[in-house]
Order: C-alpha cells, then sequence, then structure tokens
C-alpha cells in the first residue's frame, strides 16, 4: 500500500524545523519566529500530530554520562509470517532495555538499540534475544557505538545551517535521583508535557519540577528535545549509509565531517567500533537518484579515499525511548 504524500506549506516546514532539538520551546517564541499566532502554532502543531506527520515528542538524554554505552543490534529475519513479525516487534517493543527500534529494508530487517553498563550486559541482551527468536534470526551484527551527532531536519528546509547533539562516550558521571528518574520517564512519554501536567503525575509542585528540568538542560544531562517524524508521510526515504574509506589521514576524516556537517541531507553521523565501514551516517532523500547523487558529490571531493558503499533503508520508527524504564 502506497502512503500519500502529504504537502506541507513553508509554514508547517519552517515548525518542524524549530520543534527539532527545541520541541518544549513554548507557542509564543515560535509564533514570533514564524510570524503567526500563539494560536495557529498550536493549531499547525496538533494538525500535523492528527495527520501522522508528528508520532510523538522524546527527550534526548545523555546516557553515557550516566555511565551507559550505546550498543547497536542489526538482524536480518527468515521463516517468519506477519502475525509472528507483528508479535516479534510488539515484544522488542516491549523490552525496556531496548531504547530504539526501526523496521528497515536492505541488508537487515530489524535496527534496535539498547543501553548497557557493560560489554558483558550487551551480549547478554544479545543472547537473550537470539534465544527467544533465534529460529526467526537468519544473522545479526552487534556493534558498540562511542558518539552519535545528531543534525536537525534541514533537509525540511534544505539549508546547511544546524545545531549539533553528541551522544558521545565520556568518563564525566551526572547524578540523578527517584524524583529526576520520573522527571525523564513522562518526559519520554511526551516531551512536549507541560510543567502542570507532569508536576501532577509524579506528585510534587510545578516550581520543583521546572527547577529540576532546567537543571538537567544546564547539566547537559537532558541534551534536547526532538519530534519523531513520518518520514514516509512527507515523501522522504530515510537511508543508512556504510561507506568504505581507505588510504586517508586523520585531516581527511575531519574534513570529511565537515562535508556531512554542510549536508542538508544529513541527519546522524555515527562513530563506534567494529562498525561495518568507517563511515556510518544517516540521510534523508527523496529518491534513490539522490541517494546515489550525493554518493558521487561524496566520492568526486575524495577521490582517493572513498571507496564502496551499502545502503539500507529505514521503514518505521517502532519505538524511541531513550531512559531504560
Amino acid at each position: 500500500m502506497v502512503t500519500p504524500i502529504i504537502e506541507l506549506d513553508t509554514k508547517d516546514r519552517k515548525l518542524l524545523y524549530e520543534l527539532d532539538f527545541h520541541a518544549r520551546i513554548p507557542n509564543t517564541q515560535i509564533a514570533h519566529k514564524l510570524g503567526l499566532s500563539k494560536q495557529s502554532v498550536q493549531y499547525r502543531i496538533n494538525q500535523l500530530v492528527k495527520k501522522g506527520v508528528i508520532q510523538g515528542f522524546y527527550p534526548v538524554v545523555n546516557m553515557p554520562a550516566l555511565g551507559y554505552i550505546y550498543c547497536r543490534l542489526s538482524m536480518v529475519l527468515k521463516d517468519i509470517t506477519e502475525a509472528e513479525y507483528e508479535q516479534l516487534l510488539e515484544e522488542l517493543k516491549n523490552d525496556k532495555r531496548l531504547f530504539w527500534i526501526f523496521t528497515t529494508q536492505g541488508n537487515f530487517d530489524i535496527l534496535t538499540v539498547t543501553w548497557a553498563k557493560t560489554i558483558t550486559e550487551f551480549r547478554k541482551t544479545t543472547e537473550d534475544i537470539l534465544a527467544k527468536y533465534g529460529r526467526f534470526i537468519e544473522n545479526f551484527e552487534q556493534h558498540i557505538i562511542t558518539d552519535v551527532v545528531h543534525y536537525q531536519h534541514r533537509y525540511l528546509l534544505n539549508k546547511s545551517q544546524t545545531e549539533e547533539l553528541h551522544l558521545e562516550e565520556t568518563t564525566e558521571r551526572k547524578r540523578i535521583d527517584k524524583i529526576d528518574e520520573a522527571i525523564i520517564k513522562e518526559l519520554c512519554e511526551d516531551a512536549r508535557a507541560s510543567i502542570v501536567e507532569i508536576s501532577s503525575r509524579i506528585g510534587i509542585s510545578a516550581r520543583q519540577t521546572l527547577y529540576r528540568i532546567r537543571r538537567m538542560e544546564k547539566e547537559k544531562l537532558i541534551l534536547g528535545y526532538r519530534p519523531v517524524i513520518d518520514h514516509n508521510k512527507l515523501g522522504y526515504t530515510y537511508f543508512k549509509l556504510w561507506i568504505n574509506v581507505h588510504n586517508f589521514t586523520t585531516k581527511d576524516i575531519h574534513s570529511i565531517k565537515q562535508f556531512m556537517q554542510q549536508r542538508p541531507e544529513v541527519l546522524y553521523y555515527v562513530e563506534g567500533v567494529a562498525l561495518p565501514e568507517l563511515l556510518d551516517i544517516e540521510i534523508m532523500v527523496k529518491s534513490n537518484q539522490e541517494l546515489q547523487q550525493f554518493v558521487q558529490e561524496l566520492r568526486n571531493k575524495y577521490p582517493k579515499i572513498i571507496g564502496s558503499f551499502k545502503s539500507f533503508m529505514f521503514i518505521k520508527t517502532i519505538k524511541v525511548k531513550y531512559y531504560p524504564f
């Protein structure tokens, strides 16, 4: 079944861009930037949610600063019926250890991400999944991620300007208590929930709730707030690219990072251990032709070091919930 394309006007595109990284920004501030009324901003957000373009809002929590390792498990499936596939997705979604789950097409069928305190803990999570669903898994790969650079959804406006968020391995350790944890959990359910709503649910004052959120933001425990956007409804295709790089220098890698930073298509730049290729990026394009054009431009700019590439499509976001609970 072909997903009907929803055409957004310039105001809606700018609205989604403004919400990205700053989804808790007050409507009055967005209204000022877009030249709209506060009521018009809320109406547009409601319509984008109603149409399924926005599927929720989530906080980007700096889990490495709490002692967690970003671990990725990708799976190729086999001999699975549609009913079994749906049940598998539902059970993975309910697994509290997994915070990011996508269905994909290409090299893998499902991509999951989990937070683990140790490599042993990640291995145990993988073993548990293989033991439970191994009859459906033909192949899998495990990757340890040391940094995920988030870029704003610039593709909506075809602009190079962006802020960056880093989920980066660190020796720094931050502490949270049960109240902080409760607030983060509420934000994971809806990052745009009001202070009054959050405070009433966890049983503390609105003033205390606001203070704690601002403190966690200031301490860079909460790095930002993002909307979950269904790119398919907007006519875009979301790809992961693994690109072979050879005969390179540190200066070359720095230059490639700058190239990625300037490209509107690029959503994420990933660094880690035992990745399929040195370059691991995620981009948003409107066609396979645009994908090929992006790779060709990269090869033209770095002809001596960019080699072959692999790609696969992200089909659907099943789960985004940064805090493990």
